[in-house]
């Protein structure tokens, strides 16, 4: 990296050096958590993305607050299985039941996930997330490509998932089923009685999670892990630019860096226009504004980063 004649060029090992030390030096997340004295929505997004160590793949847990997007914690862990998730959030337990009730999770179909949650929090309401069983739609087949059949049956699902009532998400996967027990399916080629059998095994596995927004009465506005504009979209796309970690310990320190610049980076994007121009932290209710005002003063973009270190 070309700098100023003063000081000349800098190595990207220089660079990596000084970004770790500062990472290093940055407080943990729970840490941070309790000086700004978060109030938790009650509504939480259990995901998961992956990162390759030393050639190896692990997975990145992750927990954030429904409504302001904001980062609870996170663990990195070898697997993604119901001993993960379960040591994951008995870790996290006290953070979220601090102020509040669990009003309910949104999670994506792993069933270690929904063992660990049925037995840690037996009677909170457990949301399948929609956009995961939308992915697992556009997997059996893809919108774009295939003939008129493909395209149908895809919409139908698409149709079911995103209903806003229960009976109109049973309406469009009755008609699914219609073209299975229609006598023009035994003239079906093979492969596209594959993928309406996938498409329509995939609307009923675990439907009853799908459909905690209908059953419960609880109010579940966008029942998704914001796959596409939380945490996990903005790690999953700079973690596959890294192209892998090569250390652990500067695994640790990158992600916790990368969090950090999720927390304070206002959104411009957003699907929900109250949130643009405002950073994760800011769409929190919390009892220590003043901290908070105090890590976001001053105009340059990593300003908060000046201020986190200078104590918190």
């Amino acid at each position: 990296m070309k700098t100023s004649k003063a000081v000349g060029r800098i190595g990207k090992g220089k660079i990596l050096e000084t970004v770790l030390s500062v990472s290093g030096r940055l407080p943990e997340v729970e840490y941070l958590n309790k000086q700004l004295d978060i109030q938790w929505s009650g509504q939480f997004a259990l995901d998961a993305t992956f990162l390759k160590l030393k050639g190896e793949l692990f997975v990145l847990l992750l927990c954030s607050d429904f409504n302001s997007l904001d980062i609870v914690d996170y663990y990195i862990a070898p697997l993604e299985n119901y001993h993960s998730w379960k040591k994951f959030l008995l870790s996290i337990t006290p953070e979220l039941t601090k102020n509040t009730l669990i009003k309910f999770f949104v999670t994506d179909g792993k069933r270690g996930l929904h063992q660990a949650i049925s037995e840690l929090f037996p009677n909170t309401p457990t949301q399948l997330c929609t956009t995961h069983k939308q992915r697992r739609i556009n997997q059996i087949i893809p919108r774009v490509r295939g003939d008129g059949y493909d395209k149908l049956f895809s919409h139908l699902a698409h149709q079911a998932i995103r209903a806003p009532l229960k009976e109109i998400y049973q309406f469009y996967l009755n008609i699914l089923i219609d073209f299975q027990n229609n006598d023009e399916y035994i003239k079906y080629p093979n492969p596209r009685k594959e993928k309406l059998r996938k498409i329509i095994g995939a609307l009923r596995f675990q439907k009853n999670k799908l459909h905690t927004r209908y059953d419960t009465g609880i109010e579940i506005n966008n029942p998704t892990t914001n796959h596409l504009e939380g945490i996990n979209s903005f790690l999953k796309e700079r973690i596959k630019l890294m192209r892998g970690f090569k250390n652990s310990d500067n695994a640790e320190l990158l992600i916790k860096l990368l969090i950090y610049y999720y927390r304070f980076h206002p959104f411009t994007s957003s699907s929900f226009k109250e949130r643009n121009g405002k950073c994760p932290a800011q769409l929190n209710k919390l009892n220590n504004q003043k901290l908070l005002d105090k890590i976001l003063s001053g105009s340059e973009p990593s300003s908060w980063i000046r201020n986190l270190l200078s104590g918190t």
